[in-house]
Protein backbone atom coordinates (compact mmCIF):
# COMPACT_ATOMS: atom_id res chain seq x y z
CA UNK A 1 0.00 0.00 0.00
CA UNK A 2 2.76 2.29 0.91
CA UNK A 3 4.15 2.35 -2.51
CA UNK A 4 1.03 2.70 -4.10
CA UNK A 5 0.15 6.04 -2.28
CA UNK A 6 3.93 7.52 -3.13
CA UNK A 7 3.36 6.39 -6.94
CA UNK A 8 -0.45 7.78 -6.84
CA UNK A 9 1.18 11.25 -5.86
CA UNK A 10 3.58 11.37 -9.15
CA UNK A 11 1.09 10.02 -11.19
CA UNK A 12 -1.46 12.68 -10.21
CA UNK A 13 1.03 15.67 -9.88
CA UNK A 14 1.93 14.01 -14.36
CA UNK A 15 -2.18 14.29 -14.90
CA UNK A 16 -2.63 17.66 -13.16
CA UNK A 17 0.05 18.94 -15.90
CA UNK A 18 -1.83 17.70 -18.78
CA UNK A 19 -5.04 18.85 -17.35
CA UNK A 20 -3.23 22.55 -17.22
CA UNK A 21 -1.54 22.07 -20.67
CA UNK A 22 -5.20 21.20 -22.10
CA UNK A 23 -7.27 24.03 -20.51
CA UNK A 24 -4.58 26.72 -21.60
CA UNK A 25 -4.68 25.32 -25.43
CA UNK A 26 -8.54 26.48 -25.19
CA UNK A 27 -10.09 29.76 -25.06
CA UNK A 28 -13.04 30.64 -22.93
CA UNK A 29 -14.92 31.11 -26.66
CA UNK A 30 -13.82 27.45 -27.15
CA UNK A 31 -14.67 26.15 -23.49
CA UNK A 32 -18.43 27.45 -24.21
CA UNK A 33 -18.65 26.45 -27.70
CA UNK A 34 -18.23 22.85 -26.67
CA UNK A 35 -19.15 22.39 -23.21
CA UNK A 36 -16.19 21.77 -21.85
CA UNK A 37 -14.70 23.05 -18.54
CA UNK A 38 -12.17 20.55 -16.72
CA UNK A 39 -12.48 19.41 -13.22
CA UNK A 40 -10.49 20.66 -10.62
CA UNK A 41 -8.68 18.02 -8.80
CA UNK A 42 -10.09 18.69 -5.33
CA UNK A 43 -13.50 18.10 -6.71
CA UNK A 44 -12.56 15.61 -8.69
CA UNK A 45 -11.24 13.90 -5.72
CA UNK A 46 -14.28 15.02 -3.65
CA UNK A 47 -16.89 13.43 -5.97
CA UNK A 48 -15.00 10.13 -5.83
CA UNK A 49 -14.86 9.68 -2.62
CA UNK A 50 -19.02 10.33 -2.61
CA UNK A 51 -19.94 7.89 -5.35
CA UNK A 52 -18.01 5.50 -3.47
CA UNK A 53 -18.75 6.10 -0.31
CA UNK A 54 -22.55 5.71 -1.29
CA UNK A 55 -21.86 2.51 -3.32
CA UNK A 56 -21.89 -1.09 -2.65
CA UNK A 57 -20.01 -2.60 -5.33
CA UNK A 58 -17.29 -4.46 -3.44
CA UNK A 59 -19.61 -7.59 -2.98
CA UNK A 60 -18.18 -8.51 -6.26
CA UNK A 61 -14.19 -8.16 -6.88
CA UNK A 62 -14.94 -6.50 -10.29
CA UNK A 63 -15.95 -3.15 -11.08
CA UNK A 64 -17.00 -1.66 -14.09
CA UNK A 65 -17.36 2.26 -14.52
CA UNK A 66 -18.26 4.45 -16.71
CA UNK A 67 -17.04 8.60 -17.68
CA UNK A 68 -19.34 9.57 -20.04
CA UNK A 69 -18.06 13.01 -20.62
CA UNK A 70 -14.57 12.04 -19.93
CA UNK A 71 -12.13 15.18 -20.77
CA UNK A 72 -9.14 14.52 -19.67
CA UNK A 73 -9.66 11.89 -17.49
CA UNK A 74 -9.25 13.46 -14.35
CA UNK A 75 -12.69 12.24 -12.87
CA UNK A 76 -12.71 8.38 -13.59
CA UNK A 77 -9.54 8.31 -12.67
CA UNK A 78 -9.95 10.05 -9.28
CA UNK A 79 -12.21 6.95 -8.93
CA UNK A 80 -9.48 4.32 -10.20
CA UNK A 81 -7.02 5.92 -7.35
CA UNK A 82 -9.51 5.82 -4.44
CA UNK A 83 -11.00 2.37 -5.61
CA UNK A 84 -7.70 0.95 -5.15
CA UNK A 85 -6.35 2.84 -2.19
CA UNK A 86 -9.49 0.79 -0.24
CA UNK A 87 -9.53 -2.42 -2.24
CA UNK A 88 -5.93 -3.03 -3.63
CA UNK A 89 -7.44 -6.04 -5.06
CA UNK A 90 -10.23 -5.04 -7.21
CA UNK A 91 -10.28 -5.44 -10.62
CA UNK A 92 -11.40 -2.23 -12.27
CA UNK A 93 -12.63 -1.73 -16.14
CA UNK A 94 -12.73 2.24 -17.11
CA UNK A 95 -14.87 3.30 -19.98
CA UNK A 96 -14.72 7.19 -21.18
CA UNK A 97 -16.04 8.39 -23.88
CA UNK A 98 -14.78 11.42 -25.73
CA UNK A 99 -14.63 12.80 -29.17
CA UNK A 100 -13.11 16.63 -29.18
CA UNK A 101 -9.72 16.19 -30.26
CA UNK A 102 -7.48 18.35 -28.10
CA UNK A 103 -9.20 16.30 -25.15
CA UNK A 104 -8.52 13.40 -26.45
CA UNK A 105 -5.01 13.05 -27.08
CA UNK A 106 -4.99 14.21 -23.61
CA UNK A 107 -7.19 11.86 -22.00
CA UNK A 108 -5.16 8.71 -24.21
CA UNK A 109 -1.69 10.10 -22.32
CA UNK A 110 -3.43 10.47 -18.71
CA UNK A 111 -4.87 6.93 -19.25
CA UNK A 112 -1.76 5.39 -20.70
CA UNK A 113 0.17 6.74 -17.44
CA UNK A 114 -2.38 5.13 -15.39
CA UNK A 115 -2.23 1.49 -17.23
CA UNK A 116 1.84 1.64 -16.39
CA UNK A 117 1.20 3.18 -13.20
CA UNK A 118 -1.24 0.26 -12.18
CA UNK A 119 0.94 -2.38 -14.02
CA UNK A 120 3.92 -1.17 -12.21
CA UNK A 121 1.86 -1.73 -8.49
CA UNK A 122 0.36 -4.98 -9.54
CA UNK A 123 -3.33 -3.84 -9.91
CA UNK A 124 -5.86 -4.92 -12.18
CA UNK A 125 -6.49 -1.59 -14.20
CA UNK A 126 -7.99 -2.16 -18.01
CA UNK A 127 -9.88 0.54 -20.19
CA UNK A 128 -11.35 1.90 -22.95
CA UNK A 129 -11.75 4.91 -25.06
CA UNK A 130 -14.98 5.41 -27.27
CA UNK A 131 -14.19 8.16 -29.32
CA UNK A 132 -17.65 9.13 -29.98
CA UNK A 133 -21.08 11.08 -29.18
CA UNK A 134 -21.86 9.36 -25.38
CA UNK A 135 -25.68 10.03 -26.82
CA UNK A 136 -25.84 9.16 -30.26
CA UNK A 137 -23.29 6.36 -30.00
CA UNK A 138 -22.11 5.22 -33.68
CA UNK A 139 -24.51 6.02 -36.20
CA UNK A 140 -25.81 9.59 -35.34
CA UNK A 141 -29.24 8.38 -33.64
CA UNK A 142 -29.72 6.09 -31.09
CA UNK A 143 -32.94 4.10 -32.48
CA UNK A 144 -32.75 0.37 -31.31
CA UNK A 145 -29.57 0.52 -30.07
CA UNK A 146 -30.56 3.49 -28.09
CA UNK A 147 -29.41 1.46 -24.62
CA UNK A 148 -27.43 -1.42 -25.56
CA UNK A 149 -25.20 -1.27 -22.45
CA UNK A 150 -28.32 -0.21 -19.79
CA UNK A 151 -27.68 -2.22 -16.45
CA UNK A 152 -24.25 -2.30 -17.51
CA UNK A 153 -22.14 -0.47 -14.91
CA UNK A 154 -21.54 -0.27 -11.06
CA UNK A 155 -20.33 3.25 -10.98
CA UNK A 156 -20.67 6.59 -13.36
CA UNK A 157 -19.09 9.66 -13.00
CA UNK A 158 -19.04 12.79 -14.79
CA UNK A 159 -18.65 16.37 -15.65
CA UNK A 160 -21.01 16.48 -18.60
CA UNK A 161 -20.98 19.16 -21.00
CA UNK A 162 -23.68 22.36 -20.23
CA UNK A 163 -24.62 23.24 -23.57
CA UNK A 164 -28.23 24.38 -24.58
CA UNK A 165 -29.48 22.31 -27.93
CA UNK A 166 -32.32 23.16 -30.29
CA UNK A 167 -35.23 21.27 -29.77
CA UNK A 168 -34.94 19.91 -33.67
CA UNK A 169 -31.14 18.53 -32.95
CA UNK A 170 -29.71 14.66 -33.13
CA UNK A 171 -29.66 14.44 -29.82
CA UNK A 172 -33.22 16.28 -28.67
CA UNK A 173 -34.46 13.67 -31.28
CA UNK A 174 -33.12 10.46 -29.62
CA UNK A 175 -34.04 12.06 -26.04
CA UNK A 176 -37.26 13.20 -27.23
CA UNK A 177 -39.03 11.45 -23.76
CA UNK A 178 -37.18 13.51 -21.67
CA UNK A 179 -37.25 17.07 -23.81
CA UNK A 180 -39.75 19.63 -22.62
CA UNK A 181 -39.26 23.20 -23.54
CA UNK A 182 -35.25 24.16 -24.67
CA UNK A 183 -32.94 21.40 -23.88
CA UNK A 184 -29.42 20.87 -22.35
CA UNK A 185 -26.90 18.43 -23.46
CA UNK A 186 -25.94 17.72 -19.23
CA UNK A 187 -29.85 16.58 -18.55
CA UNK A 188 -29.59 13.78 -21.46
CA UNK A 189 -25.90 12.22 -20.13
CA UNK A 190 -27.57 12.11 -16.90
CA UNK A 191 -30.71 10.17 -17.77
CA UNK A 192 -28.78 7.92 -19.94
CA UNK A 193 -26.39 6.67 -17.57
CA UNK A 194 -29.20 6.11 -15.47
CA UNK A 195 -30.47 3.71 -17.63
CA UNK A 196 -26.97 2.29 -18.02
CA UNK A 197 -26.18 1.94 -14.04
CA UNK A 198 -26.81 -1.55 -12.82
CA UNK A 199 -30.07 -1.55 -10.07
CA UNK A 200 -28.98 -0.64 -6.80
CA UNK A 201 -25.40 0.97 -8.18
CA UNK A 202 -24.37 4.79 -7.85
CA UNK A 203 -23.60 7.40 -10.24
CA UNK A 204 -22.02 11.18 -9.13
CA UNK A 205 -22.46 14.58 -11.66
CA UNK A 206 -21.58 17.85 -11.05
CA UNK A 207 -24.08 19.62 -13.07
CA UNK A 208 -25.96 23.19 -13.18
CA UNK A 209 -29.15 23.63 -10.44
CA UNK A 210 -31.24 24.25 -13.49
CA UNK A 211 -32.53 20.76 -13.61
CA UNK A 212 -34.18 21.16 -10.04
CA UNK A 213 -37.15 23.11 -10.97
CA UNK A 214 -38.92 24.58 -14.09
CA UNK A 215 -41.19 23.43 -16.77
CA UNK A 216 -37.99 22.67 -19.12
CA UNK A 217 -36.96 19.32 -16.98
CA UNK A 218 -40.12 18.33 -15.18
CA UNK A 219 -39.85 15.91 -18.06
CA UNK A 220 -36.19 14.53 -16.83
CA UNK A 221 -37.03 14.48 -13.15
CA UNK A 222 -40.08 12.26 -13.70
CA UNK A 223 -37.80 10.21 -15.56
CA UNK A 224 -34.74 9.88 -13.03
CA UNK A 225 -37.29 9.76 -9.87
CA UNK A 226 -38.56 6.56 -12.14
CA UNK A 227 -35.59 5.37 -12.14
CA UNK A 228 -34.13 6.22 -8.33
CA UNK A 229 -33.44 8.61 -6.07
CA UNK A 230 -30.98 11.31 -5.19
CA UNK A 231 -29.17 10.29 -2.34
CA UNK A 232 -26.70 14.02 -1.67
CA UNK A 233 -26.99 17.16 -3.16
CA UNK A 234 -23.92 19.20 -2.46
CA UNK A 235 -24.30 22.67 -3.14
CA UNK A 236 -21.62 25.62 -3.29
CA UNK A 237 -21.76 29.05 -1.84
CA UNK A 238 -19.77 30.69 -4.38
CA UNK A 239 -20.63 29.75 -7.20
CA UNK A 240 -17.55 31.43 -9.21
CA UNK A 241 -15.21 29.00 -7.35
CA UNK A 242 -15.96 25.53 -8.58
CA UNK A 243 -14.09 25.77 -11.53
CA UNK A 244 -11.71 28.28 -10.38
CA UNK A 245 -9.93 30.34 -13.30
CA UNK A 246 -12.44 29.11 -15.87
CA UNK A 247 -15.00 31.62 -14.40
CA UNK A 248 -18.09 29.51 -14.85
CA UNK A 249 -21.03 31.90 -13.77
CA UNK A 250 -23.68 28.68 -13.56
CA UNK A 251 -24.64 27.78 -9.91
CA UNK A 252 -23.53 24.28 -9.39
CA UNK A 253 -24.55 21.32 -7.61
CA UNK A 254 -23.01 17.47 -7.08
CA UNK A 255 -25.47 14.92 -7.35
CA UNK A 256 -25.49 11.71 -6.02
CA UNK A 257 -27.97 9.44 -8.03
CA UNK A 258 -28.88 6.10 -6.27
CA UNK A 259 -31.01 3.53 -9.03
CA UNK A 260 -33.34 2.32 -6.08
CA UNK A 261 -35.94 3.83 -3.63
CA UNK A 262 -34.05 6.11 -0.91
CA UNK A 263 -36.76 8.46 1.36
CA UNK A 264 -33.46 10.30 3.11
CA UNK A 265 -31.34 12.73 1.48
CA UNK A 266 -27.51 13.92 2.64
CA UNK A 267 -27.13 17.63 1.75
CA UNK A 268 -23.92 19.97 2.20
CA UNK A 269 -23.77 23.43 1.54
CA UNK A 270 -19.46 24.17 0.71
CA UNK A 271 -17.93 27.25 1.20
CA UNK A 272 -14.92 26.71 -0.55
CA UNK A 273 -13.62 23.98 -2.82
CA UNK A 274 -10.75 23.79 -0.99
CA UNK A 275 -12.69 22.64 2.56
CA UNK A 276 -14.41 20.80 1.19
CA UNK A 277 -14.12 17.64 3.02
CA UNK A 278 -14.77 20.04 6.56
CA UNK A 279 -18.31 20.54 5.71
CA UNK A 280 -21.17 19.14 7.58
CA UNK A 281 -24.40 17.65 6.24
CA UNK A 282 -28.06 17.89 6.85
CA UNK A 283 -30.54 14.69 6.76
CA UNK A 284 -34.07 15.73 5.45
CA UNK A 285 -36.97 13.41 4.33
CA UNK A 286 -37.39 12.91 0.58
CA UNK A 287 -40.89 14.51 1.13
CA UNK A 288 -39.54 17.30 1.99
CA UNK A 289 -36.93 17.83 -0.86
CA UNK A 290 -38.88 16.47 -3.93
CA UNK A 291 -41.97 18.35 -3.79
CA UNK A 292 -45.42 18.47 -5.86
CA UNK A 293 -46.55 16.90 -8.85
CA UNK A 294 -43.70 18.86 -10.79
CA UNK A 295 -41.33 16.92 -8.66
CA UNK A 296 -38.86 20.15 -7.99
CA UNK A 297 -36.27 20.17 -5.52
CA UNK A 298 -35.56 22.04 -2.75
CA UNK A 299 -31.77 22.85 -1.84
CA UNK A 300 -32.36 22.37 1.62
CA UNK A 301 -28.61 23.19 3.33
CA UNK A 302 -29.55 24.21 7.14
CA UNK A 303 -31.71 23.75 9.84
CA UNK A 304 -33.78 27.22 8.89
CA UNK A 305 -34.16 26.20 5.50
CA UNK A 306 -35.65 22.42 6.60
CA UNK A 307 -38.61 24.54 8.43
CA UNK A 308 -38.80 27.12 5.71
CA UNK A 309 -39.43 23.95 3.88
CA UNK A 310 -41.57 22.33 6.57
CA UNK A 311 -43.57 25.30 6.28
CA UNK A 312 -44.18 25.96 2.76
CA UNK A 313 -45.39 21.79 2.22
CA UNK A 314 -47.84 22.79 4.81
CA UNK A 315 -49.64 25.62 2.77
CA UNK A 316 -52.98 24.76 1.58
CA UNK A 317 -53.29 25.75 -1.78
CA UNK A 318 -51.32 26.58 -4.48
CA UNK A 319 -50.56 29.89 -6.28
CA UNK A 320 -52.59 29.17 -9.78
CA UNK A 321 -55.64 27.44 -7.33
CA UNK A 322 -55.68 30.69 -4.90
CA UNK A 323 -57.29 32.05 -8.01
CA UNK A 324 -54.09 34.61 -8.80
CA UNK A 325 -51.45 34.18 -11.92
CA UNK A 326 -48.40 35.65 -12.97
CA UNK A 327 -47.89 36.24 -16.69
CA UNK A 328 -44.57 38.02 -18.40
CA UNK A 329 -44.60 41.39 -19.75
CA UNK A 330 -46.13 41.58 -22.96
CA UNK A 331 -43.63 43.52 -25.18
CA UNK A 332 -40.66 42.89 -26.26
CA UNK A 333 -39.37 46.60 -26.53
CA UNK A 334 -35.90 46.05 -28.12
CA UNK A 335 -37.57 43.85 -30.96
CA UNK A 336 -40.70 46.39 -31.71
CA UNK A 337 -38.69 50.03 -31.19
CA UNK A 338 -40.80 51.19 -34.19
CA UNK A 339 -43.70 51.04 -31.79
CA UNK A 340 -41.94 53.03 -28.82
CA UNK A 341 -42.72 56.35 -28.30
CA UNK A 342 -41.50 59.56 -26.00
CA UNK A 343 -44.87 61.86 -25.34
CA UNK A 344 -48.72 60.74 -24.72
CA UNK A 345 -51.39 60.62 -27.40
CA UNK A 346 -54.65 59.50 -28.53
CA UNK A 347 -52.73 56.95 -29.94
CA UNK A 348 -50.49 55.39 -27.71
CA UNK A 349 -50.53 54.20 -24.52
CA UNK A 350 -47.84 53.57 -21.02
CA UNK A 351 -45.85 50.58 -21.07
CA UNK A 352 -44.11 49.89 -17.87
CA UNK A 353 -40.71 48.79 -16.98
CA UNK A 354 -38.81 47.49 -13.82
CA UNK A 355 -37.37 50.99 -13.19
CA UNK A 356 -40.75 52.08 -13.01
CA UNK A 357 -40.72 51.04 -9.16
CA UNK A 358 -40.80 53.47 -6.44
CA UNK A 359 -40.01 51.54 -3.26
CA UNK A 360 -43.49 49.68 -3.91
CA UNK A 361 -44.81 52.05 -5.89
CA UNK A 362 -45.27 52.08 -9.39
CA UNK A 363 -44.45 55.34 -11.26
CA UNK A 364 -44.03 56.69 -15.17
CA UNK A 365 -40.01 57.67 -14.50
CA UNK A 366 -38.70 57.57 -18.02
CA UNK A 367 -37.99 60.33 -19.93
CA UNK A 368 -38.38 58.66 -23.08
CA UNK A 369 -39.92 55.57 -24.46
CA UNK A 370 -41.98 55.21 -21.99
CA UNK A 371 -45.36 55.27 -24.55
CA UNK A 372 -46.44 52.00 -26.57
CA UNK A 373 -48.57 52.83 -30.12
CA UNK A 374 -51.90 51.10 -29.64
CA UNK A 375 -50.86 49.27 -33.61
CA UNK A 376 -50.03 45.93 -31.84
CA UNK A 377 -53.38 45.13 -30.03
CA UNK A 378 -51.76 41.81 -28.65
CA UNK A 379 -49.30 43.77 -26.58
CA UNK A 380 -51.84 46.16 -24.48
CA UNK A 381 -53.86 44.80 -21.49
CA UNK A 382 -56.55 46.08 -19.41
CA UNK A 383 -55.80 49.25 -17.36
CA UNK A 384 -56.62 47.52 -13.95
CA UNK A 385 -54.79 46.52 -10.86
CA UNK A 386 -51.69 44.23 -10.82
CA UNK A 387 -48.79 43.01 -8.63
CA UNK A 388 -45.44 43.71 -10.74
CA UNK A 389 -42.74 41.61 -9.79
CA UNK A 390 -39.09 42.30 -11.42
CA UNK A 391 -38.11 39.22 -13.77
CA UNK A 392 -34.28 39.91 -13.22
CA UNK A 393 -31.92 40.68 -10.03
CA UNK A 394 -28.44 39.87 -9.70
CA UNK A 395 -26.71 37.54 -7.41
CA UNK A 396 -26.01 40.06 -4.93
CA UNK A 397 -28.98 42.11 -4.33
CA UNK A 398 -30.80 40.82 -1.12
CA UNK A 399 -34.25 39.88 -2.91
CA UNK A 400 -35.11 37.54 -5.48
CA UNK A 401 -38.96 38.54 -5.36
CA UNK A 402 -39.32 42.56 -6.35
CA UNK A 403 -42.68 43.79 -6.03
CA UNK A 404 -44.97 46.94 -6.78
CA UNK A 405 -48.46 47.25 -6.05
CA UNK A 406 -50.12 48.93 -9.25
CA UNK A 407 -52.95 50.88 -9.12
CA UNK A 408 -55.02 51.45 -11.85
CA UNK A 409 -56.89 54.34 -10.48
CA UNK A 410 -53.81 56.75 -10.17
CA UNK A 411 -53.95 56.52 -14.36
CA UNK A 412 -57.76 56.20 -14.46
CA UNK A 413 -57.32 58.30 -17.83
CA UNK A 414 -55.86 55.16 -19.26
CA UNK A 415 -58.35 52.10 -20.48
CA UNK A 416 -55.39 50.35 -21.09
CA UNK A 417 -51.36 49.73 -20.51
CA UNK A 418 -48.72 47.87 -21.23
CA UNK A 419 -45.82 46.36 -19.66
CA UNK A 420 -42.02 45.75 -20.83
CA UNK A 421 -41.06 41.96 -21.44
CA UNK A 422 -38.59 42.15 -18.02
CA UNK A 423 -41.59 42.76 -16.01
CA UNK A 424 -43.61 40.15 -14.61
CA UNK A 425 -47.50 40.73 -13.66
CA UNK A 426 -49.76 38.77 -11.43
CA UNK A 427 -53.68 39.14 -12.00
CA UNK A 428 -56.35 37.92 -9.34
CA UNK A 429 -60.10 36.93 -9.65
CA UNK A 430 -60.84 39.76 -6.93
CA UNK A 431 -58.92 43.24 -5.53
CA UNK A 432 -59.29 41.78 -1.95
CA UNK A 433 -57.15 38.26 -3.50
CA UNK A 434 -54.57 40.35 -5.04
CA UNK A 435 -53.97 43.00 -2.12
CA UNK A 436 -53.61 39.70 0.19
CA UNK A 437 -51.17 38.44 -2.52
CA UNK A 438 -49.01 41.54 -2.55
CA UNK A 439 -48.67 41.23 1.10
CA UNK A 440 -47.34 37.40 1.03
CA UNK A 441 -45.00 38.26 -2.22
CA UNK A 442 -43.58 41.10 -0.92
CA UNK A 443 -42.50 38.99 2.99
CA UNK A 444 -39.22 37.67 3.48
CA UNK A 445 -40.28 34.59 4.08
CA UNK A 446 -41.33 34.18 0.57
CA UNK A 447 -38.50 35.09 -1.32
CA UNK A 448 -37.10 32.91 0.59
CA UNK A 449 -39.03 30.24 0.00
CA UNK A 450 -38.65 30.96 -3.47
CA UNK A 451 -34.38 30.96 -3.28
CA UNK A 452 -34.31 27.69 -2.08
CA UNK A 453 -36.37 26.46 -5.06
CA UNK A 454 -34.81 28.39 -7.64
CA UNK A 455 -31.34 28.91 -7.97
CA UNK A 456 -32.13 31.55 -10.69
CA UNK A 457 -31.86 35.15 -10.78
CA UNK A 458 -34.96 35.64 -13.34
CA UNK A 459 -38.43 35.11 -11.72
CA UNK A 460 -39.92 32.78 -13.60
CA UNK A 461 -43.45 32.70 -13.80
CA UNK A 462 -44.29 29.22 -14.04
CA UNK A 463 -42.61 28.62 -10.79
CA UNK A 464 -44.30 30.57 -8.92
CA UNK A 465 -47.54 30.12 -10.43
CA UNK A 466 -47.32 25.80 -9.06
CA UNK A 467 -45.73 27.34 -5.66
CA UNK A 468 -47.64 26.41 -2.18
CA UNK A 469 -49.40 29.52 -1.18
CA UNK A 470 -52.50 30.28 1.28
CA UNK A 471 -55.53 29.80 -0.24
CA UNK A 472 -58.29 32.21 -1.51
CA UNK A 473 -60.25 33.07 1.41
CA UNK A 474 -57.61 33.76 3.67
CA UNK A 475 -56.02 35.86 1.04
CA UNK A 476 -58.99 37.98 0.57
CA UNK A 477 -60.23 38.39 4.25
CA UNK A 478 -56.86 39.77 4.59
CA UNK A 479 -56.30 42.17 1.54
CA UNK A 480 -59.86 43.63 2.63
CA UNK A 481 -58.20 44.85 5.89
CA UNK A 482 -55.90 46.93 3.95
CA UNK A 483 -56.21 50.36 1.63
CA UNK A 484 -53.69 50.05 -1.12
CA UNK A 485 -52.22 53.71 0.00
CA UNK A 486 -51.60 51.40 3.09
CA UNK A 487 -49.28 48.77 1.08
CA UNK A 488 -47.61 50.55 -0.89
CA UNK A 489 -45.84 52.52 2.20
CA UNK A 490 -45.59 49.43 4.14
CA UNK A 491 -41.99 49.18 6.15
CA UNK A 492 -40.46 45.32 5.50
CA UNK A 493 -40.82 44.59 9.49
CA UNK A 494 -44.88 45.56 9.11
CA UNK A 495 -45.19 42.95 6.22
CA UNK A 496 -43.10 39.81 7.99
CA UNK A 497 -45.18 40.88 10.79
CA UNK A 498 -48.30 40.54 8.92
CA UNK A 499 -47.26 36.99 7.76
CA UNK A 500 -46.09 36.27 10.70
CA UNK A 501 -49.62 36.81 12.24
CA UNK A 502 -51.45 35.32 9.54
CA UNK A 503 -50.02 32.31 7.89
CA UNK A 504 -47.26 31.67 10.44
CA UNK A 505 -43.31 31.01 9.47
CA UNK A 506 -40.38 32.84 10.55
CA UNK A 507 -39.31 35.77 8.93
Amino acid sequence: MLRVRIDIESLKLKISESNEMFFRQLSREEQKKIGQFTTPMPVAEYMAERLIADADVLNNQSVKLLDPGAGTGVLGLAVVEKLFSKYPSCKIELVTYENEPIALRVLKSNLSLTESWAAESGLNFSYEIRERNYILEEDGLLEDSAFSFESNYDLVIANPPYKKLSKDSLEADAMSFVVHGAPNLYGFFWVKAAIELRPNATSVFIVPRSWMSGAYFERLRAFMFSQGSVIELHAFDNRNNVFGSTKVLQELVIVVFQKKRVDLVKIWSHDDITTLEQSQSIVVSRDLVVVGEEQRVYLITNATQLALAKWAVALPSTFLDSGLKMKTGLTVCFRNRDLVEDEPSDNNVPIFYADDFDGHEVRLKRESGQYLSKKREGFLQDNVDYIFVKRFSTKEESRRIQTAYYDAERFSQEEQISTDNKLNFVVASSSDLLRGAFLVMSSTIFDDYYRLLSGNTQVNSTEINSMKFPDAHSLASLGEKYQVSELTQMTQEKIDQIMLANFGGEA
